[in-house]
């Protein structure tokens, strides 16, 4: 039994260490996508829709990130996306596709199927510019860490005077 256990725990550990460290399409909870997809950069291919030029402070918005890329996918793994703002709450309106990691909005493995992805944000109550930086990937879904196209972008609103 002792050898069965002896043999069993490293294995399950290599196992867990693999699945876990592993990003493939389980999320980026950084904003640095580029660490594991690999191939051009496009900045011009993320887009913030629904943020406004000026917000209203406390008011809540609904937001939508979207890659737009021709490149196909030879899977179910399409894209992936990691978003933080300066100030302001990031709200979670699908749980299926969108998670927050670390104050960092992110795709869930379900989510890595898509190009486009909803959420909300609610305005801080102080008068400050907000930015939301984006970190977005158009991915091959061949599982490689090469042949995706990885996009940022950065966006600015200001509150309403």
């Amino acid at each position: 039994m002792k050898k069965i256990l002896l043999w069993f725990m490293p294995s399950l550990f290599i196992l867990l260490t693999v699945s876990i460290g592993s990003g493939h399409n389980n999320s980026a909870p950084s904003l640095d996508c580029a660490i594991c997809h690999q191939g051009d950069f496009a900045p011009e291919l993320v887009s913030l829709e629904g943020l406004p030029e000026t917000y209203t402070p406390g008011k809540r918005y609904k937001l939508s990130i979207s890659v737009n890329s021709d490149l196909k996918s030879m899977g179910d793994i399409a894209g992936g996306f990691a978003l933080e703002s300066s100030a302001g709450d990031i709200l979670v309106t699908d749980g299926k596709n969108t998670q927050l990691i670390n104050s960092i909005l992110t795709h869930t493995q379900d989510g890595s199927e898509l190009r486009k992805w909803n959420f909300a944000w609610k305005a801080p109550l102080e008068k400050v510019d907000v930015t939301f930086t984006i970190m977005a990937v158009a991915a091959n879904g061949d599982f490689s860490s090469t042949g995706d196209i990885v996009s940022a972008g950065s966006f600015t609103t200001k509150a309403k005077k």
